[in-house]
């Protein structure tokens, strides 16, 4: 487990590279403060034992679930598409191409990466590493990678 780190507007600190947190290790430090916490813990896991059971292999997480906010309202979560993916076994909710289904069913405010040839920079993933509410010099956040 990666040593987590908060600015002191409470949001991770960033990194070159995700944080990797197992989801015992998301629960112990994001999911078990308050009822709101609990319920996005919730749907995350959910969410992230499909995405990952329909062969997903990357997962990344940000927004205010992963920070020291007292009570989010979801979890952001960008996740990348492999050509191996089980559709199939892929709950409907990540295929639709509005997201307010999985935000609906899990708590979960998502995006769909590596479907289009982009530069990194263009990428979901890389949107969740900026939080532009934040005074300048503190926009740049880190993200947690979803490990199995």
């Amino acid at each position: 487990m990666d040593e987590l780190i908060f600015s002191r507007y409470g949001f991770l600190l960033p990194r070159d590279e995700p944080y990797r947190l197992i989801l015992t290790d998301i629960h112990h430090h994001f999911g078990r403060g308050n009822h709101a916490r609990r319920n996005v813990f919730a749907g995350l896991a959910a969410g992230v034992d499909n995405l990952f059971a329909s062969g997903v292999k990357r997962i990344v997480i940000g927004g205010s679930f992963i920070s020291r906010k007292r009570e989010p309202r979801d979890v952001d979560l960008a996740w990348w598409y492999e050509p191996e993916i089980d559709w199939h076994s892929l709950d409907e909710v990540f295929q639709l191409p509005y997201r307010r289904a999985a935000r609906a069913k899990y708590l979960i405010d998502q995006k769909i990466d590596g479907v289009a040839e982009v530069p990194y920079e263009q990428s979901h993933e890389y949107s969740l590493r900026r939080n532009t509410r934040m005074p300048e010099g503190f926009q740049e956040v880190g993200i947690v990678r979803v490990c199995c």
